[in-house]
């Protein structure tokens, strides 16, 4: 089974530092967006109290969060922007470029790399792959649609290390399955299908029909509140 979602603890071990609940790295990559956004409006010193209510939480599990960073918070001061941005991303991993490649070139993947956000957080798409030979040769943002069968030779020239599965259910797990032969390390699937991977292939999987379903149950909870 692969390393998903769904795993108690992420990170740590090999190098000392302590393991990461999923919970708490779901909310680093939220602190880092509010603090990334705070420091560009001039914010330098922010505070646990601040970033809480940003998400809705208390003081004191944002501190405990930030606890696995280090020593950073200063008391009476609070926590210095940058150097939290800057022990964030790298806890995260994303203190440097990541290739990745989309397989599905239809108006899901388009949108996606339309979205100057992933350039932006260091994520580069260096290939996109689709097997309707009406799709094959168009350009998408500058990325030519190519052919499963060259998968295997733009991953390796690339050293994409990431993909984003947006096949439909039915073709998913072979495409995943090439993936992991090219050399993909992590999968990011919106096909709505549970994949079998390797212990050693990371997946996160991204179903919007149940996104939705758990919208519309919150939203038949507080009427009936």
């Amino acid at each position: 089974m692969s390393k998903a979602e769904g795993d108690p603890a992420v990170g740590g071990g090999t190098g000392g530092e302590p393991k990461l609940s999923r919970a708490s790295v779901q909310r680093f990559s939220l602190y880092l967006r509010h603090l990334e956004r705070w420091i560009q409006e001039g914010m330098n010193v922010v505070s646990s109290s601040q970033l809480g209510d940003a998400l809705g939480i208390n003081d004191a599990q944002v501190r405990k969060d930030l606890a696995y960073l280090g020593s950073l918070g200063q008391p009476g001061i609070g926590y210095y922007t940058r150097e939290l941005i800057t022990a964030l991303r790298h806890r995260l991993g994303v203190d440097r470029t990541w290739a990745a490649v989309i397989v599905g070139a239809g108006n899901l993947a388009r949108a996606l790399m339309r979205h100057r956000g992933f350039a932006e957080q260091g994520f580069q798409f260096v290939g996109l792959f689709d097997a309707d030979p009406q799709k094959i040769g168009q350009i998408v943002e500058g990325i030519e649609v190519q052919p499963p069968a060259k998968m295997l030779e733009i991953i390796a020239a690339a050293k994409a290390e990431l993909a984003i599965v947006a096949v439909p259910a039915d073709t998913a797990q072979q495409v995943a399955d090439a993936l992991v032969a090219a050399g993909i390390k992590g999968i990011l699937n919106f096909a709505p299908v549970m994949l079998r991977l390797p212990p050693h292939i990371s997946l996160v999987a991204v179903d919007l029909a149940v996104q939705l379903e758990q919208l519309a149950f919150l939203v038949h909870l507080s009427k009936h509140e």
